[in-house]
């Protein structure tokens, strides 16, 4: 199999996405507007120029097009929000190659956040209070609110915690000023998890695996830059399972939730394409895009491997930054968990894209620090 990997240059998932499929015997390419961390990869055969979907939205497809007519994909996949909902829009013109996802409005429907939340009670999960931030929304809310939009059409948007709804104003009028629909999302408190799952072409799940974050940045939302594979929640399971089916989903989704202190796991994103913590579940043993890979060509999947529970998975320069403001301790301790955990950029098979990308990083920081001093 010949797989193309469209990103926007600097993609962490994509990297894990690219070792893993390598791994699995299939040939890897990646197509983004300038040499990306996972074109670094020794795993990587090609790179295509891709411009960028929220700049030109005919170009970006034009050229993955002719990318799949140089390289002879047979399957196509994109790691980002706006170019993924392009190209199930207009998957037709990116043939012979497969998109591997439902038809396209099961797509726009899943990445709704919006509707996310009612279908999550549909399926029998919990979620919490998301509404339109219309004027009488923000002055009706009461207490902390997330702002955030609709979905990241026509581009990415900023997501922000503000003490009331009226302090998000500003975020509000700037998502709806740049064509974006903005929310009013609950604020929610305990310990970030997700179910990730690999759907097949018939609803039947192909592969599942349950993880919790140990740390994430920043801390109480954000990215999980500690995480580890737990054993799977049964109900949490069946929820999950009943939501992907109730969407009529099918491939890779991470489902991400927030357990609160009596246990309520409430469903907080629905992110279907390669996620930042991927590298969990490929360290653990389950090569998840390989898995969806073959059921969108209708090959003889491999029987998923089990993840072992208690892998671990770390984004080290972000855990290293959550752990340094709970003192020397945490931070000794983030240090000493590094060797143990899988990362999304450090491979010792692949050491390229790390050595390429984290030193010039550390300078940026640095002088950005020097500078801010």
């Amino acid at each position: 199999m010949r797989a193309l990997l469209v990103d926007q240059s600097r993609d962490r998932a994509t990297l894990v996405a690219a070792r893993c499929l390598a791994r699995a015997g299939h040939t890897v390419a990646t197509g983004a507007c300038k040499p990306s961390f996972a074109s670094t990869s020794r795993y990587v055969n090609r790179h295509h120029e891709v411009r960028e979907c929220e700049e030109d939205e005919d170009g970006f497809v034009a050229d993955i097009a002719s990318a799949v007519a140089a390289g002879g994909y047979e399957i196509v996949f994109c790691s980002y929000d706006v170019g993924l909902l392009t190209l199930s829009r207009r998957r037709e013109e990116i043939g012979p190659a497969v998109w591997p996802y439902a038809p396209y409005p099961v797509v726009q429907r899943a990445f709704d956040k919006l509707e996310l939340p009612r279908a999550a009670r549909a399926a029998g999960l919990s979620a919490p209070r998301t509404e339109a931030a219309e004027e009488a929304a923000v002055a009706a809310w009461s207490g902390p609110a997330v702002v955030k939009a609709r979905t990241h059409v026509p581009k990415r948007f900023d997501t922000a915690l503000f003490a009331s709804a009226a302090d998000g104003r500003e975020l509000i009028e700037q998502i709806r000023g740049e064509g974006g629909e903005p929310l009013l999302q609950e604020v929610l408190a305990g310990t970030m998890g997700a179910v990730v799952l690999v759907a097949g072409q018939g609803g039947e799940v192909a592969a599942e695996i349950h993880q919790e974050a140990v740390h994430t940045w920043p801390p109480g939302a954000g990215d999980t830059v500690l995480g580890r594979i737990v054993e799977p929640d049964p109900e949490l399971s069946r929820g999950v399972r009943a939501l992907v089916a109730e969407l009529g989903w099918f491939g890779l989704v991470q489902v991400e939730f927030m357990r609160d202190a009596d246990g309520v796991a409430n469903i907080t994103d629905f992110n279907g394409r390669f996620y930042g913590s991927m590298a969990l579940a490929a360290g653990a043993g389950a090569n998840l895009p390989a898995i969806w890979a073959e059921q969108a060509l209708g090959l003889d999947s491999r029987l998923p491997t089990p993840a072992r529970t208690g892998a671990g998975f770390q984004w080290l320069n972000r855990d290293l930054a959550a752990s340094w403001a709970r003192g020397p301790r945490a931070f000794a301790g983030a240090m000493a968990a590094a060797p143990s955990c899988a990362h999304s950029m450090w491979d010792a098979r692949d050491p390229g894209p790390a050595l390429r990308y984290l030193p010039a990083e550390l300078a940026r920081r640095g002088y950005g620090r020097l500078r801010g001093g």
